[in-house]
């Protein structure tokens, strides 16, 4: 059961408001038993974060269906409200103060890491509910500050962790491998930057350049002009969506830079390298989870490749993008963690929902990971390193690492 979109700032209580109001009428919208299991998400469905808001919307409805058609949870079904709260983080706490205030919520989502550092503190100690985002914040890992938050994903210092591993096992008896880091002024791309240098001191890793740039509207060609001078083996871009390291990338390749260029998290998305065309052809990109879901055996890579054929508004490719796929696992974990608490015959509280969820036993969750895999402090360590073959007329990506754990 899929409710309607609950528009929260001004801008929706107008005409996008009743566009958005009018589209959930055809979703079948019903009212909750019961024994519905209550799951309140916020999403960016207007504002900038629009495009990657409705592929999560997407991501919940056909998990949701797909759970609920296949006999809910232990018989109950999951009574999912989506809202939109345009990526602000005042909107989501108060989409969340209203969910909870109604009673009975199992689950709360957050659709990124300001969002979830807002009403932790108010969460672990008036409201205790379990919960996850979309985010890979590397302090998420602390369960002290997050003790009820699971994420389905490795953080970003993980994404480090696992390319620098890649390149510890090419170097062999070589030289140590030389480094530049090239990633965004925003909180999400300066994330991980201490803790890379420090990763890669212990691995035996140079580091030769770090490049800050802004999100968007940059001058390029000062940056692609240190990449030449800093001679590194490899070029690793974090904290973008697009715009900037693709323009990066194709300047440096005017300059002959002949670096392996890397990339992390949504900036390694193959719908978004594709984008970028030959000039990301060779182009390594860790992601948390498989995407490939054309012409796979595992029962729920499958499952999701029929999800995606079905969907009407968007060009079915064969590759899953990393934002739905994470939507998946986390609907995956909360099943699995609310079967255990049904089971015992506990309270589906916070207390005992985020306990199942340390406890759940290792799993490929149905082919989604290449190898079984569980959660350490609260995250799922580990990943797929892809390498892109983008030509004028064809593209295709090809596991170089299958599965990669984070240390």
């Amino acid at each position: 059961m899929v409710k309607g979109f609950r528009g929260l700032g001004r801008g929706l209580s107008r005409g996008l408001g009743m566009a958005l109001l009018a589209a959930c009428a055809c979703m079948g919208a019903g009212s909750a038993t019961a024994q519905d299991l209550k799951f309140s998400v916020p999403l960016p469905l207007t504002g900038v974060l629009a495009f990657t808001g409705q592929i999560q919307q997407s991501a919940w409805q056909h998990a949701v269906d797909y759970i609920n058609k296949n006999g809910g949870i232990r018989g109950r079904k999951i009574d999912l409200s989506l809202y939109d709260d345009e990526y602000k983080v005042d909107l989501g706490v108060a989409g969340f103060k209203k969910a909870v205030t109604s009673g009975d919520i199992v689950f709360a989502g957050g659709d990124g890491t300001p969002f979830i550092r807002a009403i932790s503190p108010e969460n672990n100690e008036r409201y205790k509910v379990l919960m996850s985002n979309t985010g890979m914040a590397s302090d998420l890992v602390d369960t002290t500050k997050y003790p009820y938050h699971f994420l389905a994903a490795p953080n970003y210092t993980d994404m480090f962790d696992m390319l620098f591993r890649y390149m510890k096992n090419k170097q062999g008896s070589g030289p140590a491998p030389k480094v530049a880091l090239v990633y965004s002024s925003t909180e999400f791309g300066r994330d991980p930057i201490e803790n890379a240098k420090k990763k890669a001191a212990a691995l035996g890793i140079n580091i030769v350049l770090e490049e800050e740039t802004k999100f968007g509207g940059v001058e390029i060609g000062a940056s692609a002009i240190k990449l030449r001078n800093a001679g590194a083996d490899y070029v690793i871009f974090h904290g973008y969506a697009g715009g900037v390291w693709p323009e990066i990338l194709k300047q440096a390749q005017v300059y002959g830079i002949k670096a392996q260029f890397m990339g992390t998290a949504f900036g390694a998305d193959p719908e978004l390298v594709r984008g970028v065309g030959p000039a990301a052809d060779g182009f390594l990109g860790v992601v948390p989870y498989n995407l490939i879901v054309k012409d796979s055996s595992a029962p729920m890579m499958k499952v999701i490749d029929g999800y995606l054929r079905s969907w009407k508004t968007k060009p079915y490719t064969g590759y899953a993008n990393m934002s739905y796929m994470q939507i998946w696992v986390t609907a995956l974990i909360l099943r699995e963690a609310i079967t255990n608490v049904i089971d015992a015959k506990k309270p589906l509280n916070g207390e005992n929902l985020i306990a199942a969820v340390r406890a759940m036993k290792e799993s490929d969750f149905g082919g989604i990971y290449a190898a079984p895999i569980g959660l350490v402090r609260q995250r799922i360590p580990a990943g797929v390193i892809y390498r892109y073959s983008v030509k004028a007329d064809s593209f295709s990506a090809t596991p170089e690492v299958p599965f990669v754990r984070a240390e």
